[in-house]
């Protein structure tokens, strides 16, 4: 019988990207007989690449593929490579929009995900605001493969199935760096992409103070880039044997191999949650000017894998779906009003 290809278009940033990774596997699963190409960034074709029938297809539409003549080209090639029974737009972007519309005129069928623009703009505006829960980003994934006629089912975690030589070589680092797990081990992830995500800095500090005092505990400060590393360097000279930087030191699959070992992830709304939570660990994700009512909590967790002020002692929470740069009232309340003691007391009750 020959395969039913499905071809399934997601660029934007890294956790839209990740959250695609359940709904792909769960198809797979559900439909033997199909096979799916997944274009996207080549730094995230790597989470694909262990799905059996799911073809990564890195595109780096920054450069090679840029610009309206950059998207003729990719279509060129993906028309060339396979035909396709249908194409999927996950992301509804000017890019894909090109895209999707190049493969109408040759007669392939696409569909269209529903990203729910006028509900978001509704609770994130600053005035009048409409909130109510709204679809997680991994069931509008879901719906748009039903409305393409193939409904399933999401599977359980983890998403993830790490290669034993990954495995092998996490374990080799961990080797060189601790001799044996004798303690609770909780990855720190503290930054995102925004500032109204990102945690004030300095509580972190008081945080690893307590718990230090309370448990047998170690950390492992997963991030990226000179600033982030140069602020887990900080950390590590205050905790020398309590701290271990990732950042830097290992690639992504090997992180995630390190992430499903650990007890616990610390983490504000970013990539870092979303992976942490597709492997299934436990987590604590402290939320500002962004709302897991939006759609992008951590899938999967309930609301005892959250900490943030309610919407009763902030009404201007979310001040945006993505996250942004400036606060409506000037002082990021919705981030400095959780204290370091409340995170502590968490994390110390999650251990028991």
């Amino acid at each position: 019988m020959a395969l039913t290809k499905i071809l399934v278009l997601r660029f934007s940033a890294m956790g839209d990207v990740v959250l695609l990774v359940p709904v792909i596997r769960s198809f797979v699963a559900a439909y033997p007989d199909a096979e799916v190409t997944v274009v996207t960034r080549p730094k995230f074709a790597s989470f694909f690449t262990d799905i059996e029938r799911v073809v990564p297809f890195p595109a780096d539409v920054d450069h090679t593929y840029n610009g309206i003549f950059g998207m003729r080209d990719l279509f060129k090639k993906l028309l060339k490579k396979s035909s396709y029974d249908v194409v999927i737009d996950m992301h509804d972007h000017v890019r894909t929009m090109i895209l999707r519309n190049l493969f109408k005129i040759f007669f392939t069928r696409v569909v269209v995900f529903d990203k729910g623009r006028k509900e978001k703009k509704e609770v994130a505006r600053k005035e009048n605001k409409i909130v109510r829960p709204l679809l997680h980003t991994v069931e509008r994934y879901r719906l748009a493969f039903e409305k393409a006629g193939f409904p399933f089912q999401i599977q359980p975690p983890p998403y993830f199935q790490i290669k034993q030589s990954i495995q092998d070589e996490t374990n080799e680092w961990l080797i060189k760096n601790i001799s044996k797990k004798k303690e609770k081990w909780i990855g720190i992830a503290p930054f995102a992409m925004h500032q109204s995500k990102i945690w004030p800095l300095e509580n972190y500090t008081v945080v690893i103070a307590q718990l230090v005092e309370r448990l047998p505990v170690k950390f492992f400060l997963f991030g990226g880039g000179e600033k982030e590393i140069k602020f887990f360097e900080s950390l590590k000279e205050k905790f020398p044997a309590h701290c271990l930087i990732v950042a830097g030191q290992l690639k992504l699959k090997q992180e995630l191999a390190l992430i499903e070992k650990l007890d616990l992830m610390l983490c504000v709304d970013s990539s870092n949650m979303h992976l942490a939570s597709l492997m299934g660990i436990p987590i604590i994700s402290l939320w500002g000017g962004t709302h897991t009512d939006v759609g992008f909590g951590p899938y999967g967790k309930g609301p005892d894998s959250i900490l943030q002020i309610s919407r009763q002692e902030l009404p201007c929470r979310p001040c945006s779906v993505y996250g942004r740069e400036k606060c409506y009232r000037g002082d990021f309340a919705c981030l400095t009003w959780i204290q370091p003691a409340l995170v502590a007391e968490k994390i110390e009750k999650s251990m028991m």
